[in-house]
């Protein structure tokens, strides 16, 4: 019978359990999550040589299959933490540990069809590994909204937000979050088709990539489209002590790549 058991516990059944309880499922880039991990033993004593604790998020990558353009959707793994040492946990047994990881500053925010979630999982040797996974919401931390509330007292919304698979800029992740945002009201109304903003993100400090998509006006703006040269591309960094003028500074910015 203990053989038995011991065969079944191999392939998932009857293994040691897992399952975090997180303090908040709700955070801003740069945040601490806090939780505690709590192991059940199964119907018998098992090895547990890992127990780990990931930030997940996805991505679209773009491939070719059979002449086809496919986005395929892709995970990443932003930070990762081993919780504990190998130990043995008996039949049934409990044990709990209390965690903390940090959330990476440049973690993309949960808008669109971008998920993120924390994975929590037992390397059992010889046996199915038991897995967690807890959604978690990221929102914009104070850098953040301060750039977004600036380009929406500009008369900007934003319309598209997507995480995409990039090699051209330079980042520690293998994906870049893309924010489109087309002026609704106020001064560039009429003037520009969009803006595509890139961050990337840091402690005290955001840099940000803007793409000007200038709209075509008469013949000279087909021509310019025709010519693929509608769109200015620039790179500037704030600080929080940036954002009472960032308002000001953007339409300069975009005011003079318009």
């Amino acid at each position: 019978m203990s053989f038995m058991k011991k065969m079944l516990s191999s392939i998932g059944i009857g293994s040691a359990k897992v399952d975090t309880v997180l303090n908040n499922d709700e955070f801003v880039p740069g945040d601490i999550i806090e939780g505690v991990v709590h192991i059940e033993g199964g119907k018998v004593e098992q090895k547990i040589e890992d127990v780990y604790l990931s930030i997940v998020t996805t991505y679209t990558e773009e491939r070719e299959i059979n002449d086809n353009e496919v986005d395929l959707t892709k995970q990443a793994v932003l930070n990762k933490i081993k919780i504990s040492e190998p130990f043995t946990i008996g039949k049934g047994e409990k044990k709990e540990f209390p965690v903390q990881i940090q959330l990476p500053y440049d973690t993309p925010l949960t808008i669109g069809k971008t998920k993120a979630w924390i994975q929590t999982g037992l390397d059992i040797d010889n046996a199915v590994d038991p897995s967690d996974r807890d959604s978690i919401k990221i929102t914009p931390n104070h850098l953040i909204d301060g750039l977004f509330k600036s380009l929406e007292d500009l008369g900007f919304r934003l319309y598209e937000v997507e995480c995409e698979a990039s090699k051209s800029l330079s980042n520690r992740l293998p994906f870049i979050q893309e924010f489109e945002f087309k002026p609704t009201s106020g001064p560039f109304k009429g003037k520009l088709d969009e803006l595509e903003v890139v961050l990337f993100a840091e402690e005290s400090q955001i840099t940000v990539v803007l793409e000007v998509d200038r709209k075509a006006r008469g013949f000279k703006g087909l021509l310019s489209e025709m010519l693929e040269k509608d769109e200015s591309v620039i790179r500037f960094t704030y600080t929080v002590e940036d954002i009472p003028n960032l308002q000001n500074g953007l339409y300069e910015i975009i005011e003079k790549h318009s």
